[in-house]
């Protein structure tokens, strides 16, 4: 079994544990698997910034009972105390993890150790300290494209960026600068894994390090993150471009034809899934938060019937039907439950370990970077990369007299999201992004705010930051 799910107690430099844990190649794996696996933890990717907190926060699912904190998050009562502990937490919990991710950097800075191994290290804790400073980004600071239509990207504060291992306040970056930040690590991760090719490849269980690379931060994890990042920014010809990079890698990727839908829905959703963590315990938390064993109850529950049907009704008739409605939803009672990443309690006990792990980062996604990049000058072609999508899931094509401009392609696009995204996180983030109005819980039409789409930051953080 691979050592994926090992946590390790990465100590303060200088110690003897860090002189004996980084004097080996072994060492810096284990570092690096210790990281992957506080990734998969629940207050992380394992629970709260993929199938909790940012669901609840997108509506596509919710709790109804006032004696659940999700009650508070699906109102966006940030200042209730219960939700605040919450939102501080995934704060410093992401901050903790980009920390041992600078101590296996500021390690490989001064070893005189070397390897294809150590390489492949390297380029991924760039990535990943990347991929984590944006997600810090599109939590807790505004929305980059609209601080730059105001003229305010420099004035605008970004975020504290962490490029050392100790506990010294961190120095805040205005919102433009956070972003080079961002770009410039990722710049380093795509050099440092450029013949980062095979990621398919072999056991995802196997303790190799150069096999099945879709479990690391690998060369495409880090295309596709331009591609968001890109995004993210109102670049559009790099968001296409990065998009791209991942889509024409067919050797590895490519979207599941209609009649194999099913197959991609879940974990490893083999030829869709670009980048992933092995995870052993995340369908234990999702089995407890979604599958009740009789009733609504205090479980977290999908959005209303009418509403889900509202969501994913398409143009085509018969001969269109979503087929992700009935794959990750399914009507109990009074209530919808949540069943796309794990359909039933009892298959816990059967499934294998390759079959237990989070999605990061899929394919679709590029299709729908690709096409809101290309729609300004091609809506053709935009509407060409939504279709792609829209065909694997059993809907009929679209066209460009389907939409009156970009605010309506726009509008497609993020409903797109709240369709084909539930249960990885995607969805809170596309409305911030697209900031229109979205459907609740309940199925009634919600408008976004700035207030409501930017988490707090910690009082700690506020009164003692920015040094």
């Amino acid at each position: 079994m691979s050592s994926c799910s090992q946590f390790l107690d990465i100590q303060p430099k200088g110690t003897l544990l860090e002189e004996v844990q980084f004097s080996s190649i072994q060492g810096y794996q284990d570092a690096m698997y210790g990281v992957y696996g506080t990734l998969a933890g629940e207050g992380l990717y394992g629970g709260a910034l993929t199938a909790g907190l940012m669901e609840n926060l997108a509506q596509n699912v919710g709790n109804l009972n006032s004696v659940s904190v999700n009650y508070h998050i699906n109102r966006y009562e940030y200042t209730n105390d219960d939700v605040r502990a919450h939102t501080d937490a995934l704060w410093t919990q992401l901050y903790e993890v980009i920390s041992y991710n600078n101590n296996i950097l500021e390690n490989l800075g001064r070893t005189s150790l070397s390897g294809d191994v150590l390489r492949l290290i390297e380029g991924e804790a760039y990535g990943l300290r990347a991929f984590l400073h944006f997600d810090v980004a599109r939590l807790f600071a505004a929305d980059y494209r609209r601080a730059k239509a105001a003229g305010k990207l420099s004035s605008t504060r970004g975020i504290p960026y962490a490029y050392h291992f100790d506990l010294k306040n961190k120095q805040v970056y205005n919102l433009e600068d956070t972003y080079k930040n961002i770009l410039a690590d990722l710049d380093r991760a795509e050099a440092i894994l450029s013949s980062d090719e095979t990621i398919t490849g072999g056991d995802l269980t196997n303790a190799n390090y150069q096999t099945h690379r879709i479990v690391h931060f690998n060369k495409y994890a880090v295309y596709a993150t331009k591609a968001r990042v890109y995004n993210a920014m109102g670049e559009s010809a790099k968001a296409a471009a990065y998009a791209q990079k991942v889509i024409a890698h067919s050797s590895d990727f490519a979207l599941a034809p209609r009649a194999s839908f099913t197959d991609v829905v879940r974990f490893p959703a083999k030829g869709e899934l670009i980048c992933g963590l092995y995870a052993p315990k995340f369908l234990d938390w999702v089995a407890t938060t979604y599958l009740a064993t009789g009733g609504g109850g205090n479980v977290d529950q999908g959005r209303r019937l009418s509403a889900l049907n509202a969501l994913y009704a398409s143009a085509g008739g018969a001969a269109s039907i979503d087929n992700r409605q009935a794959a990750y939803y399914r009507q109990i009672d009074s209530y919808t439950q949540f069943i796309r990443l794990l359909p039933d309690r009892a298959q816990l006990a059967s499934l294998g370990s390759t079959r237990k792990g989070i999605m990061l980062i899929r394919l679709p996604e590029m299709y729908y970077i690709l096409a809101e990049a290309t729609y300004p000058t091609d809506p053709t072609a935009a509407v060409e990369a939504l279709n792609k999508v829209r065909d694997s899931r059993g809907l009929a094509p679209l066209t460009t007299a389907n939409f009156s401009g970009q605010a309506a392609f726009d509008l497609e696009l993020m409903r797109e999201y709240l369709r084909e995204t539930p249960g990885e996180g995607q969805s809170f983030h596309a409305i911030k992004h697209f900031f229109q109005p979205f459907p609740s819980l309940l199925g009634e039409s919600t408008k976004p705010t700035e207030d409501m789409v930017t988490l707090p930051w910690p009082e700690l953080e506020r009164t003692y930051g920015n040094h």
